[in-house]
């Protein structure tokens, strides 16, 4: 049993440790926030808490790739008996940053993002359907960064189509905002 730990221990290791591409370092972005309905939503569903992770790619000292995957253990407001509904949202994007010097080596990077997906709501109840459909976002925020780990602060504005759970309902575009610390570890 303690065989495959270890060998997956060295593996993670040596991986750590190879040399990176001059300008290409990989990230690693666990997060947790708040989920805010806003417009129609807030009929719908209850704010909540966020959390979530993100993979990213420095392609340049300005600018990343990155994936992001959240999960809000959120409530709805639908008359059913159970209110729970997990809500996923997984995408893909781009960030532009800016890098200002900051006292010492510390620097600070605010940054403006934009990413495609899809957003999956996963009732409780057995009356409400589960429901997947296509997302984009729009993001602002910063990073204050001390050598290969960074605090990271972020805003973003969701615009994403919605299935309704019950059946004979239209999809209509929603609107929401996630907000979220952070943080950022910079592999090499």
């Amino acid at each position: 049993m303690k065989t495959p730990a270890i060998a997956l221990a060295a593996l993670l290791v040596g991986t750590v440790t190879l040399e990176a591409p001059a300008q290409m370092r990989p990230e690693i972005r666990p997060f947790a926030g708040a989920y805010i309905p806003t417009g129609q939503q807030r009929d719908l569903f209850r704010a909540h808490s966020m959390f979530g992770g993100q993979a990213a790619l420095e392609i340049a000292p300005f600018f990343h790739v990155l994936g992001s995957f959240g999960w809000v253990p959120g409530q709805t407001k639908y008359a059913v008996a159970d209110r729970e509904v997990n809500i996923f949202t997984y995408d893909v994007g781009a960030e532009v940053n800016g890098l200002v010097p900051l006292y010492g080596d510390w620097l600070l990077k605010p940054f403006a993002g934009i990413g495609l997906g899809a957003r999956s709501y996963a009732y409780k109840a057995d009356a409400l359907q589960d429901r997947t459909c296509a997302s984009g976002y729009g993001a602002v925020g910063t990073e204050f960064q001390l050598d290969r780990l960074a605090l990271r602060a972020e805003a973003r504005d969701y615009v994403y189509c919605f299935k309704a759970p019950v059946i004979g309902v239209k999809s209509k575009t929603r609107y929401d905002v996630g907000l979220s610390l952070g943080l950022a570890y910079h592999i090499w």
